[in-house]
């Protein structure tokens, strides 16, 4: 907050001296935004200010239970389904940069040159 400090001489009363406390400078500047605003804005801004200057956050609002289960069985499935759609992608990435190939052909080099056993006699 703002606050003046009188000076010692009495022949000049323009000259007041303002001190500025730096910790409570956000704290005006969010005073400032919350007058110049209106109505739900002006609503959110309060919320904030109390938010930063330390009072507890809102309750989140109650759901019932079979919402909140159909709810998070449905970011679930989204999730696997971005999981397999980024695999898709990247394995078709690497096909495209040859990667996949290299990988094939070095198993197939790796069988035959004896890491598996050969079972044909000869």
């Amino acid at each position: 907050m703002v606050s003046k400090k009188r000076t010692m001489t009495s022949d000049d009363d323009d000259d007041d001296a303002y001190y500025v406390s730096v910790k409570d400078l956000p704290f005006d500047i969010l005073r400032q935004r919350i007058a110049q605003s209106s109505g739900a804005e002006r609503r959110e801004a309060r919320k904030q200010l109390l938010l930063k200057m330390g009072a507890k956050p809102e309750k989140r609002a109650c759901i019932s239970y079979r919402l909140l289960m159909e709810k998070k069985k449905a970011e679930k499935c989204s999730a696997i389904t971005d999981y397999r759609n980024e695999r898709f992608k990247r394995t078709t990435l690497e096909r495209q940069l040859g990667k996949h190939t290299r990988r094939k052909k070095n198993k197939k080099r790796s069988r035959r040159l004896g890491k598996r056993p050969n079972t044909s006699s000869k």
